[in-house]
């Protein structure tokens, strides 16, 4: 069970999915992936509400062709040991993964400034709080409307902001005049839903399938650290990517076994891979 179809939500869901109805079952005979119930819950009316409705609609498809049952409309009225409750129907789970984010800082209290309802602290285009221009509030913990839309909490936001106000303090430090308002350069979003398949959204332009897959590992290997490391993550996607095998493997200890050391897999029930 998995609280929150934004895009953390839905990348995991799919993860899951694979992982139990192609690695586990291929790994693992004493475990029956179809009776694994993988269910994906969000109050709002559709997947990856940030993208356009055509990118959502995709991903939700995606979703229950990998068998992921997704409920949108509804919100979790209660979560304990035993499951959740959506809309007055309980669901049985052991494993429940809140996916629908947290609550931010509280700076906004600290600060006794005007607040969203989330809590986020309101701030004027150079990223200072009203009446202060000496405290700057970026990331998450603030909310800034662009276009007529407030700015999600994502890294780029956060980062393009910190470069903003590093350049805005040097220069009032320096005595140069100050830049424009802060305004965010969206450079495209993107999301995996599976193996082989994700989303991409950058401007006009809408990619969905195993080219935005292909551009998503593009980039995400662009922006590795080192040579060697792109040559090595480049290897292994390509050899989990045709034989569908991966290099780890779970190790779990027998039931009422007290050794520590690693031994062949015991049985798993559906519920320990739910």
């Amino acid at each position: 069970m998995l609280v929150g179809a934004g895009a953390t939500g839905v990348e995991l869901a799919a993860a899951l999915a694979v992982l139990i109805r192609r690695t586990l079952r291929s790994q693992f005979r004493r475990i029956d992936p179809t009776s694994a119930r993988i269910v994906l819950v969000d109050m709002a009316s559709r997947v990856l509400g940030a993208y356009a409705e055509d990118l959502s609609r995709a991903a939700k498809e995606r979703l229950e062709k990998l068998g992921v049952e997704v409920r949108l409309g509804h919100g979790v009225d209660q979560i304990d040991g035993d499951g959740v409750v959506v809309a007055g129907e309980r669901i049985s789970s052991k494993t429940v993964i809140w996916t629908a984010g947290v609550a931010p800082s509280p700076a906004g209290r600290w600060l006794d400034v005007e607040t969203d309802r989330a809590g986020r602290v309101r701030i004027r285009g150079d990223l200072t709080v009203p009446g202060h221009p000496n405290i700057f509030v970026i990331g998450d913990t603030a909310t800034l409307d662009q276009d007529g839309k407030p700015l999600g909490g994502v890294a780029q936001v956060a980062m393009q902001q910190g470069r903003y106000a590093g350049r805005l303090i040097r220069r009032r430090v320096t005595g140069e005049s100050e830049p424009r308002p802060f305004r965010y350069f969206d450079k495209g979003t993107m999301a995996v839903v599976g193996q082989g398949y994700a989303i991409m959204q950058a401007g006009s332009l809408h990619l969905a399938g195993g080219l935005a897959w292909l551009a998503w590992s593009a980039i995400h290997v662009l922006y590795l650290a080192q040579a060697s490391l792109r040559l090595s993550v480049c290897l292994q996607w390509a050899w989990t990517f045709l034989t569908g095998r991966r290099g780890s493997r779970l190790i779990v200890t027998p039931r009422g076994s007290a050794s520590t050391t690693e031994t062949s897999p015991a049985p798993l029930s559906a519920g320990s891979a739910r």
